[in-house]
């Protein structure tokens, strides 16, 4: 096990490595886990095939921007604006402002933490990466609210795998489990909604789905059946105790020519609070509280 400082495309990283795994980590760049490979090499996460990183400027376009790998989006996937309270009229950016953020590096342990402070809001983020001694990796984030308000919120991973046609996602949700579609598909058109389904650079079908019931396992992940190469992320038992939630977006190249799939764990579905709330679905940090969570990714 080890952490030591590299580059990712000439930008600053932190290479965390395991007996199983080497994960790439930006500070600067939001934290954003940009690569995640097994002993043998294989690379598990989607990655921009420029050879120069795209970096995301605060107020930029998040899909102009790299636009890959696993950023951490909170607190929100679309734009939201607060509607009363102390910070009515403060709007929550396109893809969240955490993945936005250049982090400050702190020891913390066998492992380190990156922190940062919103620039709209009373909030502080941290998230403390460790690699674990059974090859996995663990990622406790933590949200500090020191506002005098409770603030909605979507927490959800936007991690982005390398697509295959043999790429299986596996979830706890039994088949014919309800689904709500997002973008780019309905249930007429009888798209799969584990796989892939053939790579048509800019023409394949991209689109995204929501599972509509909180899961009571406790992970999701994918295989790559020719391989055997698997990647999870497991949240705990039950899954549900922080992230209820997962999304899954589909992606066989009309968006930015990529082959992925996306699994987006979130506390509450359909990309912003508002339309959550809506659905009677609301996750919220209360005043003055503290909200966190344990990620952990194992590979094979």
């Amino acid at each position: 096990m080890s952490i030591a400082t590299t580059t990712y495309k000439s930008r600053p990283a932190l290479a965390v490595k395991t007996s199983a795994l080497t994960a790439l980590f930006l500070p600067e760049d939001g934290g954003k886990l940009a690569s995640v490979t097994a002993a043998d090499g294989f690379e598990f996460l989607c990655q921009n095939p420029s050879p120069d990183y795209a970096p995301l400027a605060y107020d930029g376009s998040y899909v102009n921007a790299e636009c890959a790998s696993f950023d951490d989006l909170f607190p929100t996937i679309d734009p939201y604006t607060l509607p009363d309270g102390e910070y009515a009229g403060v709007t929550y950016p396109d893809h969240g402002e955490m993945c936005r953020l250049a982090y400050t590096v702190t020891p913390r342990g066998s492992g380190v933490a990156l922190s940062a402070s919103s620039r709209i809001l009373p909030l502080t983020y941290e998230k403390v990466i460790t690699p674990q001694a059974d090859g996995s990796l663990t990622v406790t984030y933590a949200v500090e609210n020191r506002s005098n308000q409770s603030l909605p919120f979507i927490w959800a991973a936007h991690c982005m795998l390398r697509g295959q046609d043999d790429l299986r996602i596996v979830t706890p949700y039994p088949q014919g489990s309800p689904i709500t579609y997002m973008f780019g598909a309905t249930p007429a058109d009888g798209l799969p909604l584990d796989r892939l389904s053939g790579y048509q650079p800019g023409l394949g079908r991209a689109y995204k789905y929501y599972f509509d019931e909180p899961s009571d396992g406790g992970f999701v992940g994918a295989v790559y059946r020719d391989s055997g190469h698997r990647f999870e992320m497991d949240f705990g038992t039950p899954f549900g105790s922080a992230l209820p939630y997962l999304g899954i977006w589909i992606n066989n190249g009309k968006f930015k020519n990529y082959y992925n799939i996306a699994l987006e764990c979130a506390t509450a579905p359909y990309d912003a609070p508002d339309r959550a709330m809506q659905s009677g679905y609301c996750s919220e940090i209360p005043k003055g509280n503290r909200w966190e969570f344990t990620l952990r990714i194992r590979v094979e």
